[in-house]
């Protein structure tokens, strides 16, 4: 039987019910109608660890009026992590992308883009919105989401796709499930991202009173709160914290070709930063560099830098990513043998040491094995037969999910392993991959077009929802919680984050008008012509395949698999994998800098000091997170609320 101090109780899930809706418009307001704070676009989310404060604060002077009343810390990691979901589901991108995405290409259709000729008759009518009246309410304005024909032509194609992204989250939920005691018990792998929250919940309160955390507080709080003043009072001193920009002191070729490089500083990268193994946080930043070279060698040999040209970062991050992949499902293939056997009962021989074949620990999981086992299997069946129902192909129909799960894969890993700050994987998705790899030609234009629609979870993956998953049923199970209980909840979280982050999102856009200069995010920023913009040119100028590509990805899944192969033969081999994988998108960009400013902390302590001078300057380094999170929060609110300008803490 559980004690107090972890139940899950009914008012924990009451809480976070009422909390989702107001934490879905804060961050929609912010992101889409501001486009401002950008929460999504990092792994921690300022908006829930600033919600985590406050309700931890005051369930402190509760407990100590009623101890009784108070909730417990597994109740306020729930909450936490329920509201990490809704915010994941509401975020730049996810369902951001599919609001713009499904009412683009009628609204916006001319004769000048040719898209009605080309694409028009391989649209599936149930899964876009063609009322001209609807998509002129939303983009004028004046409107609102409850008038019933605005309602009926936006709601209906969003329980499509409201139902696709339920079932595509419970793959996740399962596959989360099958891989958790793997990852914690057999690789332990060390969540760096669940230590704040875990920290900033112990009923103890010790993290508050450690001085060195309340000063490290004060660093970002002043220099966010001068910055914030100087946009309001231009006299205000302001801390330049982002002005350098590496590029523009290379003028001459081939050094004119190292791109945007900033030297950009973030107190809460820093703070993340120093959570994570030493190795890891080496690579990252050593690798960006490594990226940076391969734009003059390519430069230097003649040939066009940019994205569709050498080095390829889209499809060579791909391809380190796939080779991370490889790397999970070998390390972890006796185990999943071992899951598949208790999922069915079979207690043949072979079974691994680790196998999770104790019928008790099982019950301890987040769903049983068998359960997760068939959930995994009948929802890549449903997701698949969801995609050819809408003119798919079956074998890239398959192909496309089973890479969409290797880059939620490796995103994972990268999480619990690595605690990266960043994970985009810009404009990767598995339909352009596979466009480059085959050409487009070997695709019908109906697998085209379903490759355009699935843009909207694939444009990015900042805010992908697994990790939070995966860390929900980590956190809450080191403090005891029931992992059954907290699985009926994400579900529960899935199913009404999904039509808060509709909601929020719409409500806006209808009274505002989302092609207004009312706002500023969201659909203003091309996330639909990205799509049928590139589908039209599939359809009517399709390539063959991109040999380069192709072996840039080739070449990144092998460099891949070899760091692995050396680091698993050579002890205190300071490059790793993972370091390589991220390190070549758009969002190390703006993290490099303090990433390396972390490294160099973290390393001149463990040189010249110890393992317990490291853990006492854990607090310090959390709490520039948290002075990040919290003053940039308060400044956010008043920003909205007020229609100040925002200085953009997060970038």
């Amino acid at each position: 039987m559980r004690s107090e101090s972890q139940r899950i109780g009914l008012r924990a899930i009451i809480l976070a019910v009422l909390l989702m809706p107001l934490n879905a418009y804060w961050v929609g307001y912010m992101e889409s109608i501001k486009y401002s704070g950008h929460p999504t676009t990092y792994s921690l989310y300022f908006n829930t660890v600033f919600i985590l404060l406050i309700l931890t604060w005051l369930n402190a002077v509760v407990r100590r009026l009623s101890p009784r009343a108070a909730l417990t810390q597994a109740e306020l990691l729930v909450i936490y992590f329920v509201l990490g979901i809704g915010s994941s589901l509401v975020g730049h991108d996810q369902a951001q992308v599919l609001l713009s995405v499904i009412g683009y290409p009628k609204y916006f259709a001319r004769p000048s883009n040719q898209w009605e000729n080309t694409f028009f008759d391989y649209l599936p009518r149930r899964l876009l919105v063609w009322d001209d009246e609807a998509l002129r309410n939303v983009y004028l304005g004046g409107s609102s989401v409850w008038e019933r024909r605005n309602l009926i032509a936006w709601g209906m194609p969003l329980l499509w796709w409201g139902a696709f992204t339920f079932i595509l989250l419970f793959v996740m939920l399962c596959l989360c499930v099958m891989l958790r005691k793997q990852w914690t018990q057999n690789e332990k792998l060390s969540f760096p991202l669940v230590t704040l929250p875990l920290e900033m919940t112990d009923p103890s309160l010790k993290f508050y009173r450690n001085r060195l955390m309340w000063y490290a507080f004060l660093i970002p709080t002043v220099i966010n709160t001068f910055n914030n003043l100087n946009l309001l009072y231009p006299n205000v001193p302001k801390f330049e914290m982002r002005t350098v920009d590496l590029q523009t002191y290379f003028t001459s070729p081939p050094w004119n070709k190292i791109g945007w490089t900033p030297v950009w500083f973030f107190p809460f990268a820093v703070g993340v930063g120093f959570l994570l193994p030493l190795d890891l946080l080496f690579s990252a930043w050593f690798f960006y560099f490594i990226w940076k070279a391969q734009r003059l060698i390519v430069a230097s040999l003649g040939y066009n830098v940019g994205p569709e040209n050498p080095p390829y970062n889209a499809e060579q991050s791909f391809g380190a990513y796939a080779g991370i992949a490889v790397f999970i499902i070998w390390a972890a293939r006796h185990h999943l043998k071992a899951v598949i056997r208790q999922s069915w009962g079979w207690r043949g021989k072979g079974s691994s040491p680790n196998s999770p074949l104790n019928p008790s620990e099982e019950a301890e999981e987040a769903l049983s094995y068998r359960t997760a086992l068939i959930g995994f299997v009948v929802g890549m069946i449903v997701l698949v037969l969801f995609s050819v129902a809408h003119g798919m192909e079956v074998r890239p129909a398959i192909a496309f999910f089973v890479m969409y799960l290797i880059i939620s894969l490796t995103i994972s890993r990268v999480r619990a392993e690595f605690g990266s700050p960043v994970h985009d994987l810009h404009f990767a998705d598995p339909g352009y991959i596979m466009t480059q790899t085959f050409g487009a030609k070997m695709f019908s234009p109906q697998t085209l077009t379903m490759f355009s629609l699935f843009f909207w979870f694939n444009r990015a993956h900042r805010s992908h929802p697994m990790p939070v998953l995966l860390e929900s049923i980590v956190a809450t199970g080191r403090v005891g919680a029931s992992r059954r209980k907290l699985t009926l909840l994400l579900v529960i979280a899935i199913a009404l984050g999904l039509a808060c982050a509709y909601w929020a999102l719409l409500d806006r856009y209808f009274v505002l008008g989302a092609g207004t200069g009312k706002v500023i995010g969201g659909m203003q920023r091309g996330f639909g012509s990205q799509p049928f913009n590139r589908l039209r040119d599939w359809i009517a100028s399709p390539k063959p395949p991109n040999y380069g590509a192709l072996g840039f990805m080739t070449g990144g899944f092998l460099f891949t698999l070899l760091l692995y192969f050396i680091r698993t033969r050579v002890i205190g081999f300071p490059f790793h994998p993972v370091g390589y994988a991220i390190s070549g998108t758009w969002s190390m960009e703006l993290v490099w800098f303090s990433l390396l400013v972390a490294w160099l902390c973290k390393r001149t302590i463990f040189k010249y000091g110890s393992f317990k001078l490291y853990h006492q300057a854990v607090p310090f380094f959390l709490g520039l997170i948290l002075g990040d999170f919290i003053s940039g929060g308060v400044w956010n609110i008043l920003g909205v609320t007020f229609d100040w300008p925002i200085y953009h803490f997060l970038g």
